[in-house]
């Protein structure tokens, strides 16, 4: 009952600085998708349905509103009892810092003493938050691929992978084909399996909550906006990996799942999810959370890039 009861708080209507923010509902996507293709972000959490299955939850709601001319994306939760808000995401617009100067006045009234953070910022908006006197702490590098790369897999920069494609095929002997909605079970319950073998890791990965989100709600969503894949071994999923369109030209590899007894398979989905991507010329795969097993299996697919990201955070006036 206090979970519905805080859920219903977090996800209401807010007004701030003058400016109505809103619970993030898929009706919100063409809009943010507009804004998204004007301002170009580079950021993998600029995935409108990333912010939608992070919404999912009664801790946190992700609020959008129009503000001065851009999009703000904004996170809502309860701190010591009380409402706080962070920002998720850079603004959307070309011209914004007038527009966040006034929003980041109001927000700081809001949060009172506690901290006002930048869960994810880019170099543009680290420079600008440097200028203004925030703390400004480098966070991840976010591996870039270029798509046809990975589907063609030429010369020996791809030769590692394609011996682990080969041995895969070989062994494992997997069957893709596009996620349906009555594939929810099956990946609910490898989703479950993968997080009880992952538990102790010493890099936890916080990413349950908005991957069971993403199962139950991807077939709401259709391609190029997300794409989703499943492998058959044996007759059951044993490997399930969502992906999609940032904005034109940039997608981002969402989440992606795989039975670690099964080698090769989660190399293998991410070059099939590449493939589907159709009209993504570069992919955003996100960080590696420090984890040096996670950034040996990114190298493979040959990144052609990094995005920098940081954290920020000002202190809101007494």
């Amino acid at each position: 009952m206090g979970n519905q009861a805080d859920r219903h708080h977090l996800h209401a209507p807010l007004e701030i600085g003058g400016t109505v923010f809103r619970a993030s509902e898929i009706a919100q996507m063409p809009t943010f998708l507009s804004y998204a293709d004007s301002a170009r972000p580079w950021l993998w959490a600029a995935y409108f349905p990333f912010l939608l299955a992070y919404s999912d939850s009664p801790a946190r709601a992700v609020m959008l509103g129009e503000h001065g001319g851009s999009l703000f994306v904004l996170l809502h939760r309860t701190v010591r009892g009380h409402s706080h808000i962070d920002f998720l995401l850079p603004p959307l617009g070309s011209d914004y810092e007038g527009a966040l100067e006034n929003l980041a006045s109001s927000v700081a009234r809001i949060n009172g003493s506690t901290e006002t953070r930048f869960l994810w910022a880019d170099l543009p908006g680290a420079s600008y938050g440097a200028r203004r006197g925030w703390a400004v702490t480098p966070y991840e590098h976010e591996y870039l691929y270029e798509r046809r790369a990975l589907i063609e897999l030429r010369g020996n920069e791809f030769r590692a992978l394609r011996k682990r494609i080969h041995r895969c095929e070989r062994e494992v002997q997997p069957e893709f084909r596009a996620f349906v909605e009555s594939d929810v079970p099956e990946c609910e319950a490898l989703l479950r399996e993968w997080q009880d073998v992952h538990r102790q890791d010493p890099v936890p990965v916080f990413d349950f909550g908005y991957t069971l989100s993403a199962i139950r709600s991807a077939a709401r969503f259709q391609p190029p906006h997300l794409v989703g894949v499943v492998a058959d071994v044996g007759g059951k999923v044993r490997a399930f990996a969502f992906g999609g369109m940032i904005r034109e030209g940039l997608g981002q590899f969402f989440v992606l799942k795989s039975d670690p007894a099964c080698k090769g398979l989660a190399e293998a989905m991410r070059l099939v999810l590449a493939e589907r991507m159709e009209g993504c010329d570069l992919v955003n795969d996100a960080g590696d959370l420090s984890k040096p097993g996670l950034a040996q299996h990114k190298r493979l697919f040959r990144p052609v890039s990094f995005v920098p990201t940081f954290k920020m955070a000002c202190r809101s006036a007494s």
